[in-house]
């Protein structure tokens, strides 16, 4: 059991490659007290955004962004290419269009704000943010946090085809920071925080009023829900105990268990 003198070694900032590879107690993506506090916290900044955009919009006062998604596509280079070729091989149908959902209301939400995006980071970040959930992972949910496993896959798949290191590292770190409730831009750079922000808009509605509702319309009919939270395996459970996925879960205390899925061993078990 964790006290409240424990403390990580490895102090890097939560949801980071560097932070994923911590060992001892909190290995594996597991939160101190401290960190689930700070998910909590951001939890709260996004809900006070979401407040404060509600109360506009009954005022009229939010000009929602829109854009023709043909201009939103991501650049053709060769490591879109392969980005792209890796989340089809290894991902199903629900979460690739989740990912592609990701992308555009990320990259919509960039352009409310008027923030500067490098669209190709933000795309093969959008494209592979939740592939430590799909096919050929080497660690289950059980065992892990999914996001740090899909972080290392990713960097170790782009690096293996030859990719520059700094940009897969950028694109690495977006992919574990998108659990974290809210992520600076101011810290961690426009891409990162718009992966986390699409993301939720998309789980979550979060942001929704500050897009265009054709746009969105677009987007949803083009890139079908589905069942989301089957792809993105919500389910209490399933996740590494203490890891961000399983105390987001555990803050929905009506979500069920689907039938027939095991449950996360016990302790001593």
């Amino acid at each position: 059991m964790e006290t409240f003198w424990e403390m990580p070694e490895n102090t890097a900032d939560m949801g980071t490659v560097a932070w994923g590879r911590r060992s001892g107690h909190f290995s594996n993506g597991r939160l101190t007290r401290t960190e689930k506090l700070k998910v909590l916290t951001n939890l709260g900044r996004m809900g006070m955004l979401e407040a404060l955009d509600a109360f506009r919009g009954k005022l009229g006062l939010i000009n929602t962004f829109g854009a023709d998604l043909e201009g939103l596509q991501p650049p053709e280079t060769a490591l879109v290419r392969d980005a792209l070729d890796f989340a089809d091989e290894v991902q199903n149908l629900d979460l690739m269009r989740h990912s592609w959902r990701t992308y555009y209301f990320g990259l919509l939400l960039g352009g409310y704000r008027k923030l500067t995006v490098d669209k190709e980071i933000l795309f093969c970040a959008a494209i592979l943010h939740d592939v430590g959930l799909a096919s050929g992972r080497a660690s289950e949910p059980r065992d892990c946090c999914f996001v740090v496993h899909g972080a290392e896959r990713c960097q170790h798949h782009l690096v293996g085809q030859g990719h520059d290191r700094a940009k897969v590292h950028r694109i690495a770190d977006a992919i574990g920071l998108h659990l974290n409730g809210y992520v600076s831009a101011r810290r961690y750079g426009a891409e990162a925080h718009l992966i986390s922000r699409g993301a939720m808009c998309d789980v979550f509605g979060m942001g929704q009023r500050r897009i265009a509702q054709n746009v969105r319309k677009d987007i949803f009919a083009r890139y079908p829900k589905g069942k989301l939270n089957d792809a993105l395996e919500i389910w209490p459970g399933h996740h590494l105990a203490d890891t961000r996925a399983d105390f987001l879960i555990s803050l929905e205390p009506s979500r069920k268990k689907p039938d027939g899925l095991k449950a996360r061993p016990q302790p001593g078990e």
